[in-house]
């Protein structure tokens, strides 16, 4: 009774605002660290893949992908979701509050 998963897709690990932020949490921490959880966004320089390693459930509402403040809060489809470590195409990971550091990221950016 031996069964085997499929490979995972590039769009499968793709984060999906629209869900609950419960699940978009159980998505991130069940693709952490690898193959990670991913977004793309203008963080000023063009549009970047940015992984998201650990996030946690937060309180907030909008519309689905829109960052809510300035610690990284998103919206989701039910609820929202605060991003905690992060890690930038071909660099190392880092809390998101040091990304925001080097980013431009305003309330209201869509991701």
């Amino acid at each position: 009774g031996v069964t085997y998963a499929a490979k995972l897709s590039n769009e499968e690990t793709r984060i999906d605002w629209t869900r609950p932020a419960a699940d978009v949490h159980n998505h991130i921490r069940g693709l952490s660290p690898y193959p990670g959880a991913w977004l793309e966004a203008d963080w000023g320089q063009g549009r970047q893949r940015l992984k998201v390693l650990r996030s946690e459930v937060a309180a907030g509402q909008g519309t689905p992908g829109e960052v809510l403040d300035n610690r990284l809060t998103v919206a989701c489809g039910d609820g929202a979701l605060r991003l905690l470590d992060v890690q930038r195409s071909g660099k190392g990971p880092m809390k998101a509050a040091d990304f925001l550091n080097g980013a431009r990221v305003p309330a209201g950016t869509r991701l």
